[in-house]
């Protein structure tokens, strides 16, 4: 991945999940942009905080190595979903 802003993400997440769909719901991509802008804001804020003298590197280090293997797992399961639909 290279370091492509939010919405360039979203729209490939975008264009992976609905490829194949014959129909999306009218505001389904508004409310999902939603739901990933709010997600890449939050680990935003908790890289921020990360930096913070109250959190140690230790700390830091394993918040970020559950969220990377949090996203892995969320991402096996989606396209385990996908293959299984299509």
């Amino acid at each position: 991945m290279a370091l492509n802003s939010i919405a360039v993400e979203f729209e490939r997440f975008w264009a992976m999940i609905t490829k194949g769909m014959k129909q999306v719901a009218e505001n389904q991509k508004d409310e999902m942009r939603k739901a990933f802008f709010a997600g890449a804001w939050m680990m935003q804020r908790a890289t921020e905080e990360i930096g913070e003298p109250h959190i140690s590197e230790a700390q830091g280090m394993q918040w970020l190595t559950d969220r990377a293997n949090e996203c892995k797992a969320f991402s096996s399961a989606l396209l385990r979903e996908y293959s299984e639909r299509n």
